[in-house]
């Protein structure tokens, strides 16, 4: 989440530095995103692991300046590395 946020000004930079955290599928989803649209700019605190019921995903609630993201985590094997598969928006009041 912190990457997300950050380098609003600059799309080439933000999506080379969010890249690597995302699954193929979210890369496929989130390569036309201009960061200037992204409405946090900041994470606030430590994410908390909301549900972490399979070995192979994981909801982590993180605390931003505009509300708590919902983020699913995704891996294919036990032992790979954790990818960002979606990053949910708090809802609008």
């Amino acid at each position: 989440m912190t990457a997300f946020v950050s380098n609003r000004s600059d799309e080439e930079a933000w999506w080379e530095e969010i890249r690597g955290h995302l699954s193929p599928q979210a890369q496929m989803e989130f390569q036309e995103t201009d960061p200037a649209n992204i409405p946090a700019t900041e994470v606030t605190g430590d994410g908390e692991l909301a549900d972490d019921s399979s070995a192979y995903l994981a909801w982590v609630d993180v605390p931003t300046d505009v509300g708590t993201y919902e983020v699913l985590l995704s891996r294919t094997e036990q032992d790979s590395p954790w990818q960002v598969e979606r990053l949910t928006p708090p809802e609008e009041d």
